[in-house]
Order: C-alpha cells, then structure tokens, then sequence
C-alpha cells in the first residue's frame, strides 16, 4: 500500500494505533493514518489516491468504537486541519478539525455567544456536526449557518443549514462527503455571558458525568420523550459490566473502559443492554456511539 499512496504535505503513519488514540481506548490498527496538513492536501489526495482504497473520516475518535481487529483501508484523522477561527460579523469559520471546546472556549474568551451550551462535548466541529450533537435543547443545527465539503473526488461543495435535513442525532451530511469547516453562527449582545453558562455546565458535569474515565460519552440516543437512561435503569442493567467494560454508576447511559476492556466487551454490553430494554419495555435503543466505518 505503501508505495501506491500519493505524495501529501501531511503525514502517513501505517499500522496506526487507534485503540490508544481512541476516547475508549479499545480497538486495533489500521493499514495506514492519513493526517492532512490542511484542506488542499486532503483534496489531492482524494484525486490522486488509489481508487480501491477503502477511506473512513474520523475526527478525534470521541465517540468512536474501534473493533479489535483494526480496520483495513486508510483512515483519515482531520484533526490538523483546525486552522484559525475567523470572527467576522454574525458567523466564525471554523475548521473541521478543531475541538469543539477549543471553539467554545475562544469563543467565550471574546464574550461570543454561539454553541456554549455543548460545553463538555469532546467531539471535534466535524464530528460534532455529523451526529448533530447536543443536549436537551440545543444541538449543533441550533448554530450551523453552512458547511464546505469536499467529495470523495476531492471537489469543494458548499452546504447551507438550511439544505440539511438536520435530526435528532443527525447532521444529514451525505456519506460521500468529508467536511472541510463550518461557519458558525454568533452572537456578542451585551447581555450575554457565555462564561457564566460554561461554569455552570462545568460545575453540572463533575456532578452528573463519569468525568474523567475512559468513556465516549452517552452510549444510546433517548427514544421519544423518554430518556435513554431512565429506560436502562428500568431494566434493571444500570449495574451491568462485561469484562473490563462496564455501566457507569455516575450515569447509566455511559459505559467506562475500567482498565482492561476490549473492544468485543463493549459490543456484548452494548447488545446485552438493547436485549433487556427491549424485553423489558419493547423499545430498541439506538446507539449515538459509532463503529468505525459509519463515519466521525
């Protein structure tokens, strides 16, 4: 594979360890990292690549399952491809690979309002779009103004919001094209604190979150009204572990790697927990965590 992979300004890095970069810290190799520097080497090297190279487009692996034996293909980190926010009147231009709390933080840094009520969602911009992450009643659709994407042919396709058939759980951005950065939409009155919000949201998650563990986050989208939680601890598996995963005691919807977990653990507690609400309540919970492959 080596040898067929076109020349980048970013960096390859073959038998990639995604199980240690990843948020679970489970899971095995893939054939090769790609890291592109920035939107133009991603592009060449979508229109130079192999055309049966199997491609899959992660952000920082937040929440992301990685099987144990690894994946085949080259898998596509966009980390680096952050680059500077750009504040320019109602809307920033933020790149897919930042940190969504870096862009939060910046942003409450100024006194600008714009998504600070995802405070403590790790994901990055990209990632956090794709899933349209978000809590009780803000999500990523609530600030997205537009999207520039890029096809797996490496050609630039720019999304408004409103052309996205953004869901619960869902950005709605076609399988075939990698975000490249958003534009965000802000706001600076001066009767907002964003800071204010972001403290207490810090303050709320070091009470209610398994902060600090090895977890990516809520493991179930809540189905309806009811909470993905509550229908856990209604059937009876808000105490459950298999191997070295188990059921987080600070908030059930979270699964913790407790030291030794592989990934195989984390597949049979999540299916064992879907069997029992389902018995129990005749709902099938749906997961908001990705296995490789699905996307960010």
């Amino acid at each position: 594979m080596q040898h067929d992979l076109p020349g980048i300004r970013g960096e390859y890095v073959f038998d990639f360890q995604l199980g240690r970069a990843s948020f679970l810290r489970v899971g095995g190799t893939c054939d090769v990292m790609f890291f592109p520097s920035d939107k133009d080497d991603l592009i060449q090297f979508l229109q130079q690549k192999p055309k049966d190279l199997r491609i899959y487009v992660v952000g920082n692996l937040s929440n992301v399952l990685v099987p144990d034996c690894g994946i085949m293909g080259c898998v596509v980190s966009l980390t680096r491809m952050a680059g500077e926010i750009s504040f320019h009147g109602e809307t920033a231009s933020v790149g897919a690979g930042l940190g969504l709390q870096d862009f939060i933080m910046e942003a409450a840094s100024r006194r600008i309002s714009s998504c600070e009520y995802l405070f403590g969602i790790p994901g990055t911009i990209g990632g956090a779009t794709v899933m349209n992450a978000g809590v009780s009643d803000f999500e990523m659709a609530d600030s997205l103004a537009s999207l520039n994407c890029i096809d797996m042919r490496g050609n630039e396709v720019n999304i408004p919001r409103d052309k996205l058939n953004m869901t619960y759980r869902d950005g709605g951005i076609p399988n075939d094209l990698i975000i490249s950065d958003a534009t965000m939409r802000i706001c600076m009155e001066p009767s907002i604190d964003p800071k204010s919000t972001i403290a207490h949201l810090r303050r709320k998650r070091l009470l209610t979150q398994p902060v600090g563990c090895s977890t990516c986050g809520c493991t179930f989208k809540n189905h309806g009204g009811l909470k993905a939680w509550q229908l856990i601890k209604e059937a009876g598996c808000d105490k459950l572990s298999v191997g070295g995963a188990s059921v987080s005691k600070i908030h059930c919807n979270f699964l913790i790697n407790t030291g030794n977990a592989k990934a195989s653990d984390f597949i049979e507690l999540i299916g064992t927990i879907k069997a029992q609400v389902l018995a129990k309540t005749g709902i099938l919970l749906e997961e908001e965590i990705v296995t490789i492959g699905g996307g960010y």
